[in-house]
């Protein structure tokens, strides 16, 4: 019943009007003590600094809100421990150890590690003490909080009261007034259409703009005109044969293991064995398999006669694979030494990619290749003609075969319906003095890629304010949605007061009736489900009315009120943790502003960015 309950605690927040506090989490490093750098915060006589803040974030980018609400926490953080300290509490060493022990990083077969402590101070570039006093300072705030988290009792009453809240269902009808039906009402004349403008002469102001012709030179344009045989594909392909999907071996094996810990005689001992045991294979190669059955000492492929089946670089360690890959089919190798112990391998096949399944990409590569040099060869001669010639394209077009381009209107910084002239140095280029003002070609420009484009400005509007009798079928329709907005809330309150009234209730074009609950809102937004559970019903039919963002007003019916069910054990659960948690969070906001009062916050006028 109250699933959703995880997903939209606001609803929660809302109705109990608790404020959820959020710490940052195990790790925060100590407050600085640079003394030369500003401030962003004070706490008493400790002082927050900007490294403070970017080590809580651990790096990672954030805007300005982010960073914000993350210097807020380390605030909440100071207030708690200066009152800790103030009480005279701290953290004895038993706390300690036990607190370090406790953490799952720090453990191997869910016992403290020391070796782990170590390396994971290590990759911090921490000292222990210095960790050790993030530890204390992590005790002693969740100290300061666990009397308030942990000592939540909810009356059976206030659940019961929440789940038939959270649980009841209302059926309602809508009245849409909508602000173009007032459009009749909303003054358009020219007085009107005149004071609009002249109140907003910037809005009606038009930005530079151009357009342009432009060339592209481009590898992948180059490579799709080059003409290759068959012959050529395969001839390139038996060449390079590993650019085109990963080669893989089938190989068997016959493994003598060694013991993790053996000594250099017991090492030895184990060689001396495989090599006589590579020779009685060499001397019958056709009874590897045998041998391997009877012989080797890896269960996994022992009972499949050594077989490991197909696999690529990479998949096994470094001796065994080298010497693999190294081999022809049916080729035993000599005694190979891993970290397993010593290995005889025999290669059973070797499985290329299909020629037929591959052919496209090597025609493609092909293709580029040949093209590379056709494409250095004309981005020279396209550098040359662009600044020899540059007052026209068409010598470009003439000699390089590049057919110009046209683009729509291209505003400065906005997005042009060609992505390819999105590109950042292409719109530095096209609005320079030397292509704008001087109306030369650009230079080459590089989008990556091996891709140029050469532009120029065909044509320029500049920035200019737009005439009135430009705008004023835009300035109706704002007049239209704004005063028509004003005026569907004034009839809405009007008729909502005679609804209440009893006046005229089922003579509306009432839209068909659909069910909200707090659970399920289907197309209301939260302020309107507010305002449907907030009309009274104690008589029914209940009225109540929305402004909406749009302007539309909705003025809504209440028919029907379908009570909750009762909450089954394990709900009523799940929603008494969940008041209790609000419930906590409200109080630790209280001791918060508290403390806040008690110890001096001073804010520098420094940014957090």
């Amino acid at each position: 019943m109250f699933e959703f309950v995880q997903n939209n605690k606001f609803v929660i927040k809302v109705i109990l009007g608790a404020i959820a506090l959020t710490f940052v989490g195990f790790g925060v490093g100590s407050y600085t003590t640079a003394v030369d750098e500003p401030y962003l915060a004070k706490v008493g006589n400790v002082k927050i600094h900007k490294q403070d803040l970017d080590r809580a974030l651990e790096g990672q980018p954030a805007d300005a809100a982010t960073r914000q609400a993350v210097l807020e926490n380390l605030i909440r953080q100071q207030l708690l421990l200066a009152d800790s300290h103030a009480a005279g509490l701290t953290v004895s060493d038993a706390q300690l150890r036990k607190a370090i022990a406790a953490i799952p990083a720090l453990q191997e077969n869910g016992t403290f590690s020391p070796e782990r402590y170590k390396q994971f101070l290590a990759g911090r570039y921490q000292s222990s003490a210095a960790f050790e006093e993030l530890v204390k300072r992590d005790i002693l705030l969740q100290g300061q909080l666990t009397s308030l988290l942990g000592s939540q009792i909810v009356p059976r009453t206030v659940v019961d009261r929440m789940a038939g809240v959270l649980g009841e269902s209302r059926e309602v009808r809508a009245l849409v007034l909508k602000p173009e039906a007032f459009a009749a009402e909303v003054k358009t004349d020219d007085t009107a259409l005149k004071a609009f403008y002249d109140a907003s002469l910037k809005r009606f102001r038009t930005p530079e703009a151009i357009k342009l012709d432009y060339v592209v030179l481009s590898q992948d344009a180059l490579a799709a005109a080059q003409a290759v045989t068959d012959q050529e594909v395969e001839s390139y392909y038996n060449e390079h044969k590993a650019d085109f999907g990963s080669e893989e071996r089938r190989v068997s094996h016959i493994l003598l293991t060694v013991p993790p810990k053996a000594t250099a005689e017991q090492k030895a001992k184990v060689r001396s064995a495989a090599e006589a045991l590579l020779k009685e294979v060499r001397a019958n190669p056709a009874k590897f398999a045998e041998l391997a059955k009877t012989r080797s000492q890896d269960p996994g492929s022992a009972t499949n006669g050594g077989d490991l089946g197909f696999f690529g670089r990479g998949a096994m360690v470094k001796p065994f694979e080298d010497v693999a890959f190294r081999m022809q089919p049916g080729q035993i190798s000599e005694v190979v030494e891993t970290e397993f112990g010593f290995h005889i391998l025999k290669l059973e096949e070797v499985k290329q990619p299909v020629f037929t399944a591959v052919k496209g990409e090597v025609e493609q590569r092909l293709k580029r290749q040949k093209a590379a040099a056709q494409f250095r060869a004309a981005s020279e001669k396209l550098g040359e003609l662009a600044y020899q010639q540059a007052d026209s394209l068409k010598a470009i077009s003439d000699q390089l075969k590049l057919s110009p381009q046209h683009s729509d209107w291209l505003v400065r910084g906005k997005p042009a319906s060609d992505p390819l002239l999105n590109n950042p140095k292409l719109q530095e280029a096209a609005f320079s003095d030397d292509v704008l003002k001087g109306k030369h070609n650009s230079e080459p420009v590089d989008l990556g890629k091996n891709t140029l484009v050469v532009v120029r400005v065909a044509e320029h509007q500049p920035e200019r304010q737009q005439t009135l009798a430009e705008v004023q079928e835009v300035i109706k329709a704002e007049l239209v949605r704004r005063e028509g907005a004003k005026l569907a809330e004034k009839r809405g309150d009007a008729l909502l007061a005679e609804l209440k009234a009893g006046k005229n209730v089922d003579s509306h074009p009432w839209e068909p009736a659909r069910m909200v609950s707090r659970r399920s809102f289907g197309a209301l937004s939260l302020s309107e489900v507010r305002a449907v559970f907030a009309a009274s019903a104690t008589k029914l039919p209940a009225f109540t009315g929305v402004k909406q963002d749009g302007g539309n007003y909705v003025v809504y019916r209440v028919d029907k009120v379908v009570p909750a069910q009762a909450p089954s054990p394990a709900e009523r659960s799940q929603l008494s943790g969940l008041i209790g948690e609000m419930n906590a969070n409200a109080q630790v906001a209280s001791y918060l502003e508290a403390l806040r009062e008690k110890y001096k916050v001073t804010l520098s006028q420094q940014p957090t960015e």
